[in-house]
């Protein structure tokens, strides 16, 4: 039961943007996530990441669907039509 379920961190980030873009391939995949430190790296943006960056959560049995849906998104895309 997933309201029970405990969350890991599977990846933390300095930027909101990089963040945000992770938060959405997970979502639009259908992987239920969450930020944390969010709104305080826009407060103070130098330096948030000593105290944790910008954490991407999901609950541990997506854990391994996530970080390779992410791996994956992180590919270069081949372009060529061979």
């Amino acid at each position: 039961m997933k309201d029970q379920e405990k969350l890991v961190n599977i990846c933390t980030y300095s930027t909101q943007v990089e963040a945000s873009i992770a938060r959405d391939i997970l979502e639009n995949a259908g992987i239920p996530c969450m930020l944390t430190n969010e709104t305080f790296s826009s407060i103070y943006p130098i330096g948030h990441t000593s105290l944790g960056g910008i954490q991407l959560l999901v609950f541990e049995s997506d854990e391994e669907s996530a970080i390779k849906l992410l791996e994956e998104a992180q590919q270069p895309q081949d372009d060529s039509n061979s």
